[in-house]
């Protein structure tokens, strides 16, 4: 039979209302009469009934807000089949999920959404930051406000969010030099597409990539490093400026969205067989070039699962009560190829 609260109560020598407070961890209770109550708790093993709690929150559900990036970048559309996932799964439990998508990666943008989460009384928020002072220092007085904060996929220093989930994209950059230079052993120009300058996730990827190349002497030489903000238009057309400078150009990096672009004007340029090509993100467009070998190789770091973990921790922490196992979650690298598909 489960545990009541009740018989916690009982065996603690205290009310009911006093339990209550402790599980659900509501102040008004001497340290010692907490200890108490959760040791008896513990050796019970209770488990809260999730069933009656979700009955009641569905008249007043929980709120909370997932922030991602623009919705022309493929990699968020992976990562926000996650979320809904989990937004369908966890529904009965009083749960209710406010989705937003800016339409660019300007602090202003995310502050205003930041805000607007706020005075809708969420709970909780999880959020793709931009890398600028004026955003920390909002999650930081939304944390403060008692709203827990869950950052992902970029990591924004100087916060004191609960957790970040994500890769070690320093990693990932060094991962790339390494290949890039299997696939140039005689080095060369590349040309480098980053997604932008306000995501952290990028400038390390970009900076693990040259401590990679400057620490080993590869023979590779940056022509240049161009945002494109995930768009594929602008990919493609930083690409055929690359090549207008440069016309033996080696190798092209792309950081973030957009390799279609860079697809697109490798195919106009027939260069398809002689550029090497990295990207990141396995996504639909990502998969297509490296059926057709256009990309070498691809890194992934797998968004639909990224994506589930934001409404799943949130769940786990306003519902269980349950912290986060650690406050890095760190989501592997994976390497694909044409032959790896």
């Amino acid at each position: 039979m489960p545990v009541t609260i009740k018989q916690i109560a009982e065996l603690a020598n205290v009310s009911r209302g006093t339990v209550d407070k402790v599980l659900n961890d509501r102040p008004g209770v001497k340290n010692e009469t907490r200890k108490k109550v959760l040791e008896i708790a513990e050796g019970l093993n209770y488990q809260p009934n999730f069933i009656g709690k979700a009955l009641v929150q569905s008249k007043d559900p929980i709120k909370i807000g997932i922030i991602l990036t623009p919705e022309y970048n493929p990699f968020i559309q992976e990562m926000l089949l996650g979320v809904k996932n989990a937004q369908e799964e966890y529904k009965a439990f009083g749960i209710e999920v406010n989705i937003k998508m800016p339409i660019s990666l300007e602090p202003a943008e995310q502050i205003s959404i930041l805000t607007e989460l706020e005075n809708d009384r969420v709970s909780g928020i999880a959020v793709f930051p931009i890398d600028d002072d004026r955003v920390r220092t909002k999650i930081n007085q939304l944390i403060d406000s008692g709203i827990a904060v869950i950052t992902f996929n970029s990591k924004l220093q100087g916060t004191n969010d609960m957790c970040f989930i994500g890769q070690d994209h320093k990693k990932g950059g060094r991962t790339v030099a390494g290949l890039m230079s299997k696939l140039l052993p005689e080095g060369g120009e590349v040309g480098i597409i980053i997604s932008s300058y306000n995501l952290s996730c990028h400038k390390d990827r970009l900076q693990g990539f040259m401590d990679k190349i400057n620490l080993n002497s590869f023979p590779i030489h940056i022509l240049d490093i161009r945002e494109n903000q995930d768009r594929k238009d602008e990919a493609f057309k930083i690409t055929l400026e690359y090549f207008k400078k440069v016309p033996d150009l080696k190798g092209i990096y792309i950081t973030g969205g957009g390799v279609s672009g860079v697809g697109n004007a490798l195919r106009i340029l027939e260069k398809t067989d002689q550029v090497a090509l990295i990207c990141h993100d396995l996504v639909p467009e990502t998969l297509k070039l490296l059926e057709d070998g256009t990309v070498d190789f691809a890194l992934g770091q797998s968004p639909e699962f990224q994506g589930y973990q934001l409404v799943k921790l949130l769940f786990d922490y306003l519902i269980k009560k349950v912290r986060p196992s650690a406050t890095y979650i760190e989501v592997p690298i994976t390497i694909s190829t044409q032959d790896s598909l």
